[in-house]
């Protein structure tokens, strides 16, 4: 059987394709989109947010002429949707009609080019759990699927544990209150900090000025770009404590907790999440409830080495049952009600 992928180009698409294509009785091609606006020049954003709408036009008129001929020459059975925010509407208008299926992988109400999946889509598999209520009152198929860890990226490998507590991922509000007060902590008492990712536009002198008078002790340990996965993986593997400090607008689980937990690492989470009785908390990861229980957790557990080696392994037995990236694409397929139906007419 023939399907398409369509996906924004990133990490987490190449690892699913390759598990798609080790699939046995099927077909994969993949196809990579995303918005005009992430695809287009610094220029030509500026003038798109002055509403000028041409540039954007144009460039979804390309897109869809390159999907009809891939569509032309494939001949698909379904289309596999993966993300969803990186299909702008017009192509969504174009393939309404065809069987479809969509991995989304951030609530399908964050973003609007997710939600008008909800008027084309056959069936849809959630990265957000509380989603499926939502869907179902739409008359949806819905599944919940997390987007597990990628064991070809994240597995575990014997380093020297140098970092004594770590985080990696994008800016939010609460992050950075939380991060600002552990850095305060840790550099009053000489703990090796590292955290990574695009916390202020480095282009502007003064965003980093002001960043740095707002959290003085953050800016000491922060790398102010974009990390590779495999040096996420590397940087989880010498950590002793890693830090997953989800937003207020996530409550299920997200790929860092999997991928942490698959490099055989302790991690130190943020309460609040649904499970969904992939892990079990307090035995696969430590919570914390606020700052002042995440500053005195993370004092205890770095002077408790074998509790952190014993909740690491428990977490990466965990995820090896139940969240690698192969199971979920296994799961998907298993799953799919829409996958069942067409392999019936085949028969």
């Amino acid at each position: 059987m023939r399907f398409l992928v369509i996906a924004p180009p990133s990490p987490i698409t190449d690892g699913i394709f390759d598990e798609l294509r080790a699939l046995k009785n099927f077909e994969p091609e993949l196809f990579t989109m995303n918005l005009f606006y992430f695809s287009s020049s610094y220029l030509e954003r500026k003038i798109y947010k002055l509403g000028v709408k041409i540039s954007e036009r144009k460039f979804n008129h390309t897109l869809i002429n390159n999907l009809n001929d891939r569509l032309e020459k494939f001949r698909p059975d379904f289309l596999l949707i993966l993300n969803g925010s990186n299909v702008p509407r017009d192509v969504q208008k174009f393939i309404a009609g065809r069987e479809i299926i969509l991995w989304a992988w951030d609530s399908v109400k964050n973003f609007s080019e997710t939600e008008g999946f909800t008027e084309i889509a056959d069936e849809i598999f959630c990265f957000e759990q509380g989603d499926l209520k939502y869907l179902s009152g739409k008359n949806l198929t819905a599944h919940y699927l997390p987007l597990g860890a990628n064991e070809k990226i994240y597995f575990p490998l014997e380093k020297k544990r140098d970092v004594d507590i770590s985080f990696v991922g994008l800016a939010s509000k609460e992050r950075l209150e939380i991060l600002e007060r552990v850095c305060e902590m840790a550099y009053q008492k000489n703990f090796s900090v590292k955290v990574g990712g695009i916390f202020y536009d480095a282009k502007h002198f003064w965003k980093k000025y002001f960043f740095e008078r707002r959290y003085p002790n953050l800016v000491k340990f922060l790398e102010n770009r974009i990390f590779a996965p495999e040096e996420v993986a590397d940087l989880y593997r010498r950590s002793k404590i890693c830090l997953n400090i989800n937003t207020a607008a996530h409550k299920s689980l997200s790929p860092r907790t999997f991928e942490i937990c698959a490099t055989k690492s302790f991690q130190l989470m943020n309460a609040g999440q649904n499970s969904c009785g992939l892990v079990n908390f307090g035995k696969d990861i430590a919570i914390f409830q606020d700052t002042n229980d995440l500053i005195e957790k993370i004092i205890f557990y770095l002077s408790q080495e074998n509790l952190r080696k014993e909740i690491a392994l428990n977490g990466y037995n965990s995820v090896m049952k139940n969240c690698t990236l192969k199971k979920s694409v296994e799961k998907l397929f298993s799953e799919s009600e829409v996958i069942k139906n067409l392999s019936r007419e085949k028969l």
